[in-house]
């Protein structure tokens, strides 16, 4: 009977060291006696911990919790402004070898530009740009090699912008290089020549027409930058391995991901090709749709810009598929994916006594309700927080956890259980003891 219960002792023992969370010691900044203190939350940290920020919880010295504040990290930021400085076209005429030629005077309450826009309803297009400007009575050149392009029919993307320093000069040139275009028409014209029983020539050829560089307009502009209101910050995941599956009769690259965090609130893609434009659709669950937008990218010389993220409302649950419509392009050679997920920071109050304090997680449990933000904002407002920081981990990471508390063995159940084990065995011991005193 003995060796029953010390069986049954040591397994819920077992079953308990299971449950046993991993954690994080706090370091904290030395010197007062209280603070407010701010902790930022990193990807790997709230991964190891279950990747649920709401389950978060902070323990004491004493294993008592220290109420928090969750909120998102935001950074001032600054806005690029684009103002109109308004000219007026005083010249336009064709140059030798097909050039173009475009003077500007820019009007007496403009301020000085420092770049502008060659607007056109042209496609398909590529054009060398030179920029000059009039200065102590004689042209100096601003901008020698510019470039300006369209290739909607191959790739979908467009520059008309240039920028320029304009120094102080009031009057500009804009010389194009080609006042006109050559288009190749889409069909060809075959004639051939026969004789009694064979075709003897056979002649195709395809129309070549040309077709005016029409510019709508010329518009200088000014960039300046400014203060805008505080953006929220964000922390990128790598998706690490993921499925790829071409869908050949769709035109499509399907891949599957699996998060290993939560909130995500975007995809940021990472490919190989440097010149590249695909429609790109987020779904959840692989029936609705998160997200729908153009990536691409571009790098030429003298010029590089790209748009790889897409972002959504935040999700709590995963998988995740992502489909690139690759129409007749060859697939794309994806790097990485990563996620985008909120950057927390936790703030709280702490005093000498309760320290060392250490961060970890209740697996099954909910957010938290404190009572204690409107007192922590106020704290804000009149001191700074000081920054604390974690320290190597301790203990087995934790699972990712499902969004809702899941249907576990409730952890109070455990301890009556433990407490019951314990009084049955003492019982056991008592009982056996006082058996043996009566046989001897």
């Amino acid at each position: 009977m003995k060796q029953i219960f010390f069986l049954f002792l040591c397994c819920l023992l077992s079953f308990a060291a299971k449950g046993a969370l991993c954690e994080y010691e706090i370091a904290v900044p030395t010197g007062a006696s209280s603070a407010l203190l701010s902790l930022e939350l990193p990807a790997e940290a709230l991964i190891s911990l279950g990747g649920r920020p709401e389950r978060l919880r902070i323990l004491d010295r004493h294993g008592k919790a220290v109420p928090w504040l969750r909120e998102q990290i935001k950074s001032s930021a600054t806005v690029r402004v684009q103002d109109e400085c308004k000219s007026t076209a005083t010249v336009v005429r064709e140059i030798g070898q097909g050039g173009l030629v475009l003077h500007f005077e820019l009007d007496e309450k403009s301020p000085q530009p420092n770049g502008l826009s060659i607007e056109t309803g042209v496609e398909d297009f590529e054009q060398s740009v030179e920029i000059l400007g009039w200065e102590d009575g004689a042209w100096h050149s601003l901008l020698k090699d510019g470039f300006i392009f369209d290739s909607s029919r191959v790739l979908r993307l467009r520059n008309v912008d240039l920028t320029f320093d304009s120094r102080q000069c009031r009057r500009f040139k804009v010389m194009i290089s080609l006042a006109a275009l050559e288009r190749q028409a889409e069909l060809r014209s075959v004639r051939q020549t026969w004789n009694k029983e064979e075709a003897v020539e056979t002649v195709a050829a395809t129309e070549i027409r040309t077709q005016a560089f029409k510019i709508e307009r010329v518009r200088f502009w000014k960039v300046h930058e400014r203060q805008a209101e505080d953006r929220p910050c964000w922390l990128t995941v790598d998706s690490g391995e993921f499925t790829v599956r071409n869908v050949p009769n769709e035109k499509q690259t399907c891949v599957e991901l699996s998060p290993a965090c939560f909130p995500v609130c975007g995809i940021r893609i990472d490919s190989a090709e440097a010149n590249f434009s695909r429609i790109v659709r987020v779904f959840k669950k692989k029936n609705m749709l998160l997200a729908e937008e153009r990536i691409w990218a571009i790098d030429l010389p003298g010029y590089r810009k790209n748009h790889l993220e897409l972002r959504f409302s935040p999700e709590e649950e995963g998988p995740l598929q992502v489909i690139f419509q690759d129409d007749d392009n060859p697939p794309l050679k994806l790097k990485k994916i990563q996620y985008l997920i909120p950057a927390y920071r936790l703030l709280f109050f702490v005093e000498a006594e309760q320290l060392p304090c250490r961060l970890t997680a209740e697996p099954d449990g909910a957010e938290p309700n404190y009572g204690s933000a409107e007192l922590i904002r106020e704290a804000m407002q009149k001191t700074s927080a000081q920054q604390a920081t974690l320290l190597e981990r301790k203990g087995v990471p934790i699972p990712l956890q499902s969004p809702t508390p899941a249907s576990t063995f409730p952890r109070w159940v455990l301890y009556l259980v433990l407490c019951i084990a314990a009084v049955a065995l003492t019982w056991a011991l008592t009982a056996a003891a006082r058996k043996n005193n009566a046989d001897a």
